[in-house]
């Protein structure tokens, strides 16, 4: 089984839970080619990132779940309308709000989700816990529970008091194929006021949407556009983590751009920076470049995180990466952005702006990008000037004096890979080759 609690923050869920989600996308952090260790990818060089990564404190009661009109959870087919009293309480912080969602490893489907509703003590309210360690879930375990709503399958309708933390259950529906049950379950001990609101809680059940491997508490995800299927990064503008702006012209200065999209959070992301910074410091000269997208620096709207930001500026600085780092805005990239399924999580990008290659999740060393880079696409060893595309006349044009050379070269499909030679004539102060094919990768 695979449990998540309540959804705190991005930088909690790594730290704590090992897993949450940043506004509709998950943000698991991918399995690294070597194990890290959260803690240890915070060192750069011996020397600590930022403290404030990993370190430090925060107050649980802050990222409860808000009061608003109606809650609405699509994956379970439940929408709930809570009554004045409780959203008051709720947004006094005098009750906590939280969810907790459990999923089957192998079928990767929800066993059990629900909604609870527990009693804060002022000491509670007002408490700070250390980001790292067990603090959250000893927090969590030391409120009182007044109930909750949820959604079970048939194995957890059987543990109902272990998996609730309550003593009494009342069933309100069924799901339409019948797989899974909701009940509202109460503590027979909790303040009798405090249950009675929980029971006017106004319930809808509704047709479930087919799960996305996100969050169930989430909202379903804009599948109108596939990541997999964009060709091109389009037209953007936006800003990077230097405050310079940046367009999609970013990729135009090299043949081959790496493109990571990371988290300020994710440990494995952290510790791949230097790896990155020194594959663009080996290959820039020939022609590769790297950009960095930091998405956890907007949320889903693409209202800028400061915070997440000013970690991001650290996290450059430390590492030493002379890279662009970019904040994302809501079209950057022309929706490749969307449905990122693990971070890190990185493609390739050609300076006309066309997406090429495979996508690679998970950190990787020096040595495996460039593998990756050089064998996959092909880049040359030997730089013998700049090659220009001239398909009108079927040539390839070459900055270059001598009369004859050899190069490395690849056809218009990237699949192709050998060695040419061919004779040059001068034009213009140029030297053309006629080959029949023109060259791609330059």
């Amino acid at each position: 089984m695979k449990l998540r609690t309540q959804k705190i923050t991005a930088l909690m869920a790594a730290a704590v839970l090992g897993i949450s989600v940043f506004g509709s996308v998950p943000v698991t952090a991918a399995e690294s080619t070597e194990t890290a260790d959260p803690g240890a990818a915070m060192m750069v060089d011996g020397e600590a990132v930022s403290s404030d990564l990993v370190a430090g404190t925060f107050k649980p009661s802050d990222v409860t779940c808000k009061a608003q009109d109606s809650y609405e959870y699509p994956f379970l087919g439940l929408k709930l309308s809570l009554s004045k009293e409780l959203l008051k309480q709720i947004k006094d912080q005098s009750i906590a709000m939280l969810t907790t969602e459990d999923f089957e490893n192998q079928t990767n489907a929800v066993t059990y989700a629900y909604v609870s509703w527990s009693k804060m003590t002022e000491e509670q309210k007002n408490a700070e816990i250390q980001k790292m360690g067990t603090g959250y879930d000893d927090w969590v375990a030391g409120l009182d529970r007044i109930g909750t709503i949820g959604v079970y399958d048939e194995a957890s309708q059987k543990k109902l008091d272990e998996i609730t933390g309550c003593t009494e259950h009342k069933e309100l529906g069924s799901s339409s194929d019948g797989k899974y049950k909701y009940y509202l379950s109460t503590n027979k001990d909790a303040d009798e006021k405090l249950t009675k609101e929980l029971e006017k809680i106004k319930t809808d059940i509704t047709e479930m949407t087919p799960y996305q491997n996100i969050s169930v508490f989430d909202q379903p995800q804009d599948t109108s556009i596939n990541p997999e299927d964009v060709k091109s990064v389009g037209k953007f503008e936006t800003t990077g983590i230097d405050g310079k702006t940046y367009t999609e012209k970013v990729f135009s200065d090299y043949d081959l751009t790496l493109v990571n999209v990371f988290t300020t959070w994710c440990s494995p992301c952290v510790k791949e920076i230097p790896e990155l910074q020194e594959l663009y410091k080996e290959m820039k000269e020939k022609g590769v470049g790297v950009a960095g997208v930091v998405l956890d620096t907007t949320d889903e709207k693409g209202n800028q995180d400061e915070e997440a930001v000013k970690k991001a500026g650290i996290l450059q600085e430390k590492t030493k990466a002379k890279y662009p780092f970019l904040i994302p805005d809501t079209t950057m990239m022309n929706g490749r952005l969307q449905g990122i399924s693990a971070f890190p999580e990185t493609f390739f990008v050609d300076k006309d702006g066309n997406i090429v290659g495979d996508t690679y999740t998970g950190s990787h060393t020096l040595d495996e990008w460039k593998e990756i880079v050089e064998k996959d696409f092909k880049v040359k060893h030997d730089h013998y000037g700049e090659w220009k595309n001239d398909s009108e006349n079927n040539r390839i044009q070459v900055d270059r004096t001598s009369s004859g050379a050899f190069w490395d070269f690849t056809d218009d499909t990237g699949n192709q890979q050998g060695r040419g030679i061919c004779s040059f004539y001068k034009s213009d102060q140029h030297l053309y080759g006629v080959y029949r094919h023109w060259i791609i990768r330059r």
